[in-house]
């Protein structure tokens, strides 16, 4: 059984790769400067790893994902470990050295963590091949936080806090991950940068997340994706499988990492982890899951709210996926675009009608099972890591997250052989009768009813519908109303508008064109239509407004 997988890229991590990453043209102080201090070092506890791993082989043979880190307890702060450096104008220098011996590569974890504006926080290894700078824009408003794994068993990390700023500088490492465990992601997996396997999907590709995923055994990667749902609020629920975290708890959630926009920049010839970013969030908290034990008696679906609350400037660039809970076996094809390995994003390409299927084989009809196909840069499967993953309708849509299933790039005869993902129509409320064993609570808050949503960008809007007429006074009255309603329109200059009324999926049910006006109440009425939730679209020359 293939559920997820672990990490690779200690062995191919170099200096490119280490740099092309956010905040990449900050150097850190100590690189450019002569500072005499001696660094002081935390070495985590010897561990024989001997047993880890055998564990580790057993707990796969058992259909469970392999291990591949184990957490170390840290406990520190730069107020009472590590050396503060006074420079001579006032700004100040804090480092600290960790070791993990033996360790492949490392991560830091920490909480109450806050970076002010100006200052700056680096990790590296000692021959400074690999860094890493966060800054202001990393800082979450759970104040948790966690760093990119550093190639090899020691890491420095340095704080440089500007004049202006000190003493409002909070750091507190509470863990170091040592991963003890290596693997590689299939060579003919499909990056989703190429073309013309990923060009019809550049929205849908940015809500799909790598996640680190923790548990009581260790941690691993699994994959998900941003949802929308029909209050159109930007909730930062992430849609997932239950198995990757069926035996996490609260604090293991804590742990969590969400990272965006991990993708190669060319189709090919990069190494197979090559990233552009490190827009990653940490923690979240669970909101609902199938409790079936990752797929045994349901569909195996787990749905997790990030519990950060900060708007870093490259939120904005993320997509809330749609999706629709259709009972109807989605045709035309479709894509799985994930993270095998929790390597950089993958796209694969599936073309015959997916059939109803089962994961356990004691309920019937939970998933939906489907095979892939060659395309024109390989032949995409899934892997361990992709478990969680989105399965795609032709239309861009959700219908289903990755269990697992056997399709491999070796042997070639592997390469069709089917997977199956956990139906969306089954998420939605066959799992069980509470609401922590559904998507319908969470997804349609609002009892709307609706059987399909389109995904968007912030602010959620359905299709992506962004309001930037902000010098524009648009009202509908009265609202909520029963289908019956006036527009009233106040411009500051004479223009032509067109009016339209948009259902959740981004379809026009009415549009009407007024030329050259500047004001005046428009009546609307669309009682042929069902109750739910409407959008009235106002399109000028140079402004769009939508009203919910």
């Amino acid at each position: 059984m293939k559920k997820i997988i672990t990490l690779c890229y200690t062995i191919l991590l170099s200096a490119t790769f280490a740099f092309a990453q956010d905040n990449s043209s900050i150097i850190p102080y100590s690189f450019e400067h002569s500072i005499n201090a001696t660094v002081p070092e935390i070495v985590m506890p010897a561990h024989d790893f001997s047993a880890d791993i055998a564990y580790a082989e057993t707990f796969e043979k058992e259909g469970n994902y392999p291990l591949f880190a184990k957490h170390f307890e840290v406990n520190t702060t730069c107020y009472n470990s590590g050396v503060w450096t006074e420079l001579g104008n006032g700004d100040r220098v804090w480092r600290l050295k960790l070791k993990s011996a033996g360790a492949l590569s490392s991560a830091l974890f920490f909480d109450n963590t806050f970076i002010p504006e100006g200052a700056t926080m680096s990790v590296y290894s000692p021959d400074h091949a690999h860094v890493f700078n966060y800054t202001y824009e990393n800082n979450q408003g759970n104040m948790l936080m966690s760093t990119e794994f550093i190639q090899g068993e020691e890491q420095i990390i340095e704080y440089f806090e500007p004049l202006n700023v000190k003493g409002q500088g909070k750091i507190h490492i509470t863990e170091m991950s040592h991963q003890y465990r290596s693997i590689m992601a299939d060579p003919c997996e499909v990056n989703v940068v190429c073309t013309p396997e990923g060009t019809n999907w550049v929205d849908e590709k940015k809500g799909v997340v790598r996640i680190y995923v923790v548990g009581p055994s260790g941690a691993g990667y699994c994959s998900g994706s941003l949802i929308n749902n029909t209050a159109l609020d930007c909730k930062r629920y992430i849609l997932t499988a239950l198995h990757c975290g069926v035996s996490s708890t609260a604090t293991h959630f804590n742990s969590w990492v969400f990272r965006f926009n991990f993708e190669a920049t060319l189709c090919t010839g990069q190494p197979d982890t090559y990233g552009t970013t490190t827009n990653q969030f940490t923690g979240c908290t669970k909101i609902s899951d199938s409790g079936d034990g990752g797929g045994s008696t349901g569909s195996d679906f787990l749905l997790v709210e990030m519990t950060s609350t900060s708007s870093p400037t490259w939120w904005s660039g993320v997509y809330w996926n749609g999706w629709t809970r259709s009972t109807a076996a989605p045709t035309g094809g479709g894509v799985g675009i994930h993270h095998p390995a929790g390597s950089n994003k993958k796209i694969s390409a599936y073309t015959a009608t997916p059939t109803s299927t089962s994961w356990g084989g004691s309920v019937a009809n939970t998933h939906w099972q489907m095979s892939w196909v060659a395309t024109t840069n390989g032949h995409g499967v899934t892997e361990g890591g992709s478990s969680g993953s989105p399965l795609f309708n032709s239309v861009g849509l959700i219908v289903g997250t990755l269990t697992g299933g056997s399709s491999y790039c070796s042997p070639a005869s592997a390469l069709d052989d089917p997977d199956a993902y956990g139906k969306m129509s089954y998420h939605w409320l066959s799992n069980g009768t509470a609401a922590n064993r559904r998507l319908l609570p969470w997804l349609d808050p609002s009892s709307t009813g609706v059987t399909t949503l389109a995904g968007g960008y912030s602010p959620c809007t359905a299709t992506g519908i962004v309001d930037y007429g902000e010098n524009t006074d648009v009202s509908v009255y009265p609202n909520p109303n029963d289908g019956s309603f006036n527009v009233i329109l106040d411009f500051p200059k004479s223009t032509d508008v067109t009016i339209s009324v948009l259902n959740v999926i981004g379809q026009t049910l009415s549009s009407k064109k007024i030329s050259n006006t500047m004001s005046g109440t428009f009546a609307i009425d669309i009682t042929n239509e069902e109750s739910g939730i409407y959008f009235v679209e106002i399109k000028t020359n140079d402004s769009r407004v939508v009203k919910k």
